[in-house]
């Protein structure tokens, strides 16, 4: 193997929760508003069960074939060519996730908290941060994700207390005034991100108990679902949908009205420092799966020499394919989910279906 590090269920689940809440709460609360108004939150519900279904999905495919990731499996089952091809849009699709996410928080610093500092300072100095960490390996990573990730909840925990006075549910009313088909045009863009859970399909092989796969998966994405849900709750709480839905940043804009005794303002440092933070460990994350996933690709013995030129290639694509904060929102809203699904949920299926129809691979264990 290319990793000899372990990691353990816990571990596991908490790298698939940071993976989805940091970027949770950028764009997806106001695309889901839009789309969904005060029913937004409906549109989560359903999000979360369709990625429970692509949860189950790609853990049920691994673990057809103990031992082998996302990148070695479609080898195993189209052939040699065929496989190689498929395995390798996989890796491209996880770069140009990481160009997403650069763009991302990119757009959000230069358009609230570092207005006059040029994107590509930002980038470098996040690209330094991402290939020392990806470098050191996933125990690393998993570890470093664990020293912060409570941190991060007790923060979230705060704001929302602190912000008590300011929510109203009765913005929230009446309940499903929409229709059903704009609740399922709001839940897209969740479901793409929440089906980023496809990650675990390339570190099963790399956890201590490979069988306990299945429970990462399902509690990640019921917890990831759940802290989607109060992302969508808090603003829609606070302002009600028209508000939120005209919002870029709701959840950051919600933050800074906090005032205790108007003594205790100012807090939207707080967000920022989370995202700016989660972000990094998500695209250490990527990063990680992605070198690793060409490295197989090519048959390589170590990944680590791929991860400054992978960094180089996120950081170009970034800076070239969204600048612009309109550009993201609509490629992010518009094209997106559908592309991310064909990856997520449309590839997975296809194989395992092609596995099962073949008699490939063993039985499932852990189920």
């Amino acid at each position: 193997m290319l990793e000899s590090g372990k990691i353990n269920s816990q571990q596991a689940i908490w790298l698939m929760i940071t993976l989805v809440i940091a970027t949770a709460g950028i764009y997806v609360p106001t695309i889901a508003v839009n789309a969904a108004r005060q029913d937004a939150w409906l549109s989560i519900i359903i999000a979360t069960l369709v990625a429970l279904f692509i949860a189950v999905l790609i853990v049920s495919l691994t673990l057809r074939f103990p031992g082998k990731t996302l990148f070695e499996i479609p080898e195993l089952i189209l052939g040699k060519m065929t496989g190689k091809i498929i395995a390798f849009l996989f890796v491209l699709w996880f770069i140009h996730i990481e160009i997403l996410v650069f763009s991302e928080f990119g757009n959000f610093m230069l358009s609230t908290v570092l207005p006059g500092t040029p994107m590509l300072v930002n980038h470098i100095v996040a690209a330094i941060l991402i290939a020392y960490i990806t470098r050191n390996g996933l125990e690393v990573i998993s570890r470093f994700n664990g020293l912060l990730l409570p941190l991060f909840v007790l923060s979230v925990t705060l704001l929302v207390t602190l912000a008590f006075k300011e929510i109203s549910l009765t913005r929230l009313l009446p309940v499903f005034d929409c229709g059903l088909a704009d609740i399922m045009k709001g839940s897209a863009a969740p479901v793409a991100r929440l089906g980023e859970i496809i990650v675990l399909a390339a570190l099963i092989p790399y956890l201590n108990k490979p069988g306990q796969a299945l429970r990462v998966a399902i509690l990640a994405t019921l917890v990831n679902g759940f802290i989607m849900i109060i992302n969508v709750l808090y603003p829609l709480a606070i302002f009600g949908p028209d508000l939120t839905a005209s919002f870029l940043y709701p959840i950051y804009t919600s933050v800074r009205i906090i005032s205790v005794a108007n003594f205790l303002e100012r807090l939207e440092a707080i967000p920022v420092v989370i995202w700016i933070t989660a972000g990094i460990i998500k695209v250490s994350i990527l990063r990680y799966v992605t070198v690793l996933g060409a490295a197989q690709c090519l048959g390589l013995k170590d990944y680590r020499p791929l991860v400054l030129p992978v960094g180089a290639v996120v950081v170009a694509g970034s800076l070239l394919m969204y600048q612009d904060v309109a550009v993201t929102t609509t490629f992010t809203t518009e094209v997106w989910p559908f592309y991310a699904l064909t990856f997520e949920a449309g590839i997975p299926l296809l194989l395992l279906v092609v596995a099962l129809a073949r008699g490939l691979g063993g039985k499932n264990k852990g189920f």
